[in-house]
Formats: C-alpha cells, sequence, structure tokens
C-alpha cells in the first residue's frame, strides 16, 4: 500500500475525485477515489477508504443538500 504525502504547510489543496465507487466490503462500506496526482506527469491513482455503515449513512444523508448548494454556486 502506498503512502499519501502532504507537502508545504496547510491548509493543503485537496486533490478533485474524476471517478467515485462505492461497493460493501463485508460488515464496512469501501470508497475508491481516483484522484489526478501533481507532478511532471499526472497520474490518476485510487485512494480508498473504509467506513462503518454509521458512517456511510451519515455520508449519504450530507451529499444531497451538498449536492444541491454546489450547484446553486455554479449557476452563479
Amino acid at each position: 500500500m502506498g503512502n499519501i504525502k502532504f507537502e508545504g504547510s496547510p491548509p493543503y489543496a485537496l486533490p478533485i475525485a474524476q471517478y467515485v465507487t462505492a461497493r460493501a466490503e463485508g460488515a464496512v462500506v469501501e470508497m475508491t477515489l481516483e484522484v489526478i496526482t501533481p507532478g511532471k506527469e499526472p497520474s490518476i491513482v485510487p485512494i480508498k477508504v473504509q467506513m462503518t455503515l454509521d458512517s456511510a449513512r451519515s455520508l449519504r444523508a450530507q451529499l444531497q443538500p451538498a449536492i444541491t448548494m454546489a450547484e446553486v454556486h455554479q449557476r452563479q
């Protein structure tokens, strides 16, 4: 498994996920975010995160309001 290296002082530039998937992995939900890494030769790398069912439910509840607000800002 690779490492995520943060350089410089916070706040760090956040990567933008190009593709996102989620699946059940036993009793947890595994989400894979494919992000572009910076550098001379940018590449897309997967970042996997596992979360409990409660965390996945919480994320689900937060996504629709966040999407709605992002769409409002996009139209402005």
